[in-house]
């Protein structure tokens, strides 16, 4: 069973887990991504609870952003740490362009049902 949270909830959750790791100036460029991805997303016309879903625990978000980070820190010239927080990023838009695909399936799907139910 899904715990249905809102959007603020997840994001001070995910700001709380960013925080502890790399602080909070370091946390807020990822803070604001989120926030803006989930208003883009409800504009779309998806639910905030199903857009929240699909992003999964904020801890665990926070802690697989915050092992990036760390691990961009210890690459030792600017170029290095800037390619590790690049394939990150790379990671993190495939996983959520693939779930994205997924709620985009089944809301054609829920349409097509309800358009079918008119005729």
């Amino acid at each position: 069973m899904e715990v249905s949270v809102t959007k603020q909830e997840f994001l001070t959750e995910l700001q709380r887990a960013l925080n502890g790791r790399m602080g909070s100036r370091a946390a807020a460029p990822h803070i604001s991504y989120y926030q803006e991805y989930i208003e883009i997303e409800m504009r779309k016309g998806l639910k905030e609870e199903e857009v929240i879903n699909s992003l999964g625990s904020p801890r665990l978000l926070g802690k697989s952003i915050g092992d990036a980070f760390d691990r961009a820190e210890q690459k030792s010239t600017p170029k290095e740490k800037a390619a590790g927080y690049g394939l990150q990023i790379l990671r993190y838009g495939k996983i959520l362009g693939r779930r994205c695909g997924q709620i985009g399936t089944e809301t054609l799907r829920r349409a097509k049902v309800w358009f079918d139910r008119l005729n």
